[in-house]
């Protein structure tokens, strides 16, 4: 089935809430860049390839893994496509964002910074992709899950507490180092009880789980990007085995590795 959502040939996965998800591929077909518009926002996951795109008077190069919003109406041009660029496409259902007091200025300021995007994008495309037939429940969660739980700030638009994005920062930057909850504690500003204390409520999981979902992520691009073995890659991503890594890799995105570079 075949949906007309997206720029691009639409290979249609499902939808929910009446918001329709797809997976796309560009061939570099000059109707692909044009300037255009869409009349409802979405989030995109890109997943191979790469091209440029020209969006708020800024000039962008889009590389696998990148995850941008798009607001209803905004003009944009993507141009260069490099062969079979395919994404992971969510149109939200306006109805639906409003009804939920959801605005496109908190989705664009949470959702493509949130580490918990790219994954509940990926569970729900397999969510959807297996059960197309059924209004399934475990979908109404991820979907609820992508709107109210990015990074633990949710869009009511409540103010975190300073360090947390210092926190977040530093464990970004420092992933594939074994950091002491007293080394955090040191470049936050704050005591490790507060950062014990807090951190589940501000990061929608604990600490340990937080870092394996960081190097999933790494090892997202890694599987999509590189011919790199998947033995290799658990190494590369910290793991201590490609075993303890499938097992992760699964749990957070749904996908069994080696399924997810097949996609």
């Amino acid at each position: 089935m075949e949906v007309n959502t997206f720029l691009g040939r639409n290979g249609f996965a499902g939808s929910v809430e009446n918001c329709t998800l797809a997976l796309t591929t560009y061939t570099g077909d000059p109707v692909y860049e044009e300037w255009h518009t869409h009349d409802k926002s979405s989030i995109s996951f890109l997943l191979d390839g790469t091209y440029e795109e020209e969006l708020h008077r800024k000039q962008y190069t889009r590389t696998a893994g990148n995850v941008k919003f798009i607001a209803a109406g905004e003009l944009h041009h993507c141009r260069g496509y490099t062969s079979s660029t395919r994404k992971i496409n969510l149109e939200f259902n306006t109805a639906l964002l409003q009804a939920l007091s959801v605005t496109e200025e908190q989705l664009t300021e949470i959702l493509p910074a949130s580490l918990h995007t790219r994954h509940i994008l990926l569970q729900l495309f397999r969510e959807l992709s297996e059960n197309r037939k059924n209004i399934n429940a475990a979908a109404q969660q991820l979907l609820y899950g992508l709107l109210f739980n990015a990074d633990g700030e949710n869009m009511t638009g409540k103010t975190q507490p300073a360090w947390v994005p210092v926190l977040k920062e530093l464990l970004h930057d420092e992933w594939n180092n074994n950091l002491s909850l007293q080394q955090m504690a040191a470049a936050t500003g704050v005591h490790p009880v507060t950062i014990s204390r807090y951190f589940p409520r501000y990061f929608s999981s604990s600490l340990g789980d937080y870092m394996r979902m960081i190097k999933v992520d790494k090892a997202l691009v890694m599987i999509r990007s590189t011919p790199l073995s998947l033995t290799q890659i658990a190494y590369d991503c910290g793991f201590a085995d490609q075993a303890h890594f499938t097992r992760i890799f699964k749990s957070v995105t749904g996908f069994l590795p080696k399924e997810f570079r097949k996609l």
